[in-house]
């Protein structure tokens, strides 16, 4: 994904105090099996937030009234109760968030455990167990209203009559590139996810680096 210069900020999501931006794209399935993806791609702006202001109102503060679906996911060294959170990424449909949990601390983190832990706010996520392990043990935070990917995609391959394993479970580089979904090519994908895997990395690549890592792969 290529970086630009960043847009005026978004007006549905948008933050008092925006952070750095970057632009990305947000990938979203071709209309037609000829199309590729990136012709259909919209940009979207991607925060480095280290304050919980910079981050948007309805997620700060949920409501019955706008309730809201983000997408979500953690990083860390050691994704785990003993592990080091790093980066917590909040996708909205107009932006994305990169909570940065070491420059910001536990006190960005508190503010976003009403959010993590409202019924107002549905979590996307892939795999989230040991992110749900890793915000309790190291946040107090008890992550609820989460809509697991890879246990809906194991649903509905039952429906269809397909059998897998106990512990055979699909990867978000392999549900990606199921053509029934958003089928598309994960190679990139594949060597982050890879790269991601050694224990240091994150710890040691400031959070600048890991933007320009995500948007130039």
């Amino acid at each position: 994904m290529a970086s630009s210069s960043p847009p005026p900020p978004s007006q549905s999501y948008s933050s008092a105090t925006p952070s750095y931006q970057f632009i990305t794209h947000l990938p979203i399935a071709p209309s037609s099996p000829s199309e590729k993806v990136e012709e259909e791609e919209p940009r979207v702006p991607i925060h480095v937030v280290t304050k919980a202001s910079q981050l948007p109102v309805d997620f700060l503060e949920p409501s019955p009234h706008s309730k809201i679906v983000i997408g979500f996911d953690c990083e860390a060294v050691d994704l785990c109760r003993d592990g080091a959170l790093c980066i917590i990424q909040l996708a909205f449909p107009d932006a994305i968030y990169l909570v940065d949990a070491i420059e910001g601390g536990s006190v960005l983190i508190e503010a976003c455990k009403p959010a993590l832990e409202s019924d107002y706010v549905t979590k996307v996520i892939h795999d989230c167990k040991r992110d749900s392990e890793a915000l309790y043990f190291q946040f107090g935070i008890k992550l609820n209203n989460v809509v697991d990917t890879q246990i809906a995609y194991s649903l509905l391959e039952e429906q269809e009559g397909q059998r897998r394993l106990p512990d055979d479970y699909i990867s978000l580089v392999g549900l990606l590139a199921d053509p029934r979904y958003c089928g598309i090519n994960c190679v990139v994908a594949y060597q982050m996810l890879t790269r991601k895997k050694s224990v240091s990395f994150f710890d040691r690549t400031p959070i600048f680096g890991l933007t320009d890592l995500y948007l130039n792969k």
